[in-house]
């Protein structure tokens, strides 16, 4: 996760505080966080893998 992103604002995860939940999981680790703008990131094994919101368009 060295220069991951959120899709959203760009924001930079590492500089994220983990305000969500983590949990183990059969293929690891799973973070849930909440990004300065707004969007939840979904973090696996410390690779961001998904957003509640997709790249701000304009």
């Amino acid at each position: 996760m060295d220069d991951e992103r959120c899709p959203r604002c760009q924001w930079p995860l590492t500089e994220l505080q983990r305000s969500g939940s983590s949990h183990p999981a059969s293929a690891g680790r799973v973070d849930y966080r909440r990004c300065v703008c707004g969007t939840w990131l979904l973090v696996v094994n410390g690779t961001l893998t998904g957003a509640t919101r997709g790249p701000k368009i304009g």
